[in-house]
């Protein structure tokens, strides 16, 4: 009987990992925002990693993390660093690339939990008297990561995207003064 039931395990468990071997390893996690106001009044909140802070989810998802910022304060070399025992982890954020009041480039490097690199952009879009904000990230899931989604039914761009879509609203919040 407990041969039956390890084998029945071990086969539901084969069953995760092929299907987490299936799964992509690239992703993309992507969202959009209007902000009533030009890019020149969005900028600043996305060329500092100080600033950027004032906007992002991670602190309200993560109460403990401990942020320290190095580098010019803006533009490419700016960094934002984090340790934290609980969600977080521990990285950092270095702006890569910048075109004034259009785009804004930044490398993400995780070194725990697990080491992982990403790659985010802001893109600044003008319609009018408004701007479309646009936060991308990319990058390649290690095949842990996602058998760990896999045992968990967590769709990632869901978990994430979540995250993205309360920073854009606090940043449109914040930028249009509300």
């Amino acid at each position: 009987m407990i041969k039956k039931i390890l084998a029945g395990l071990g086969l539901i468990l084969g069953v995760f990992v092929v299907i987490a071997a299936l799964r992509p390893a690239e992703y993309l996690i992507k969202r959009d925002i209007v902000i009533n106001a030009k890019p020149e009044a969005i900028f600043p909140f996305l060329v500092s990693t100080k600033n950027a802070d004032t906007w992002m989810p991670w602190k309200e998802q993560d109460p403990q993390v401990q942020i320290t910022y190095s580098g010019p304060e803006e533009g490419i070399g700016s960094i934002s660093s984090w340790d934290s025992p609980g969600q977080m982890g521990t990285g950092k954020a270095e702006i890569v690339g910048v075109v004034a009041n259009e785009s804004v480039k930044t490398k993400i490097t995780y070194t725990k939990p697990m080491e992982m690199n990403q790659d985010s952009e802001f893109i600044l879009t003008p319609q009018g008297d408004s701007t479309q904000m646009t936060w991308t990230v990319t990058g390649n899931q290690p095949f842990i990561a996602r058998l760990i989604c896999t045992l968990m039914f967590m769709n990632m761009d869901k978990y994430v995207g979540g995250m993205f879509e309360n920073g854009l609203n606090k940043l449109k919040l914040n930028v249009e003064g509300k």
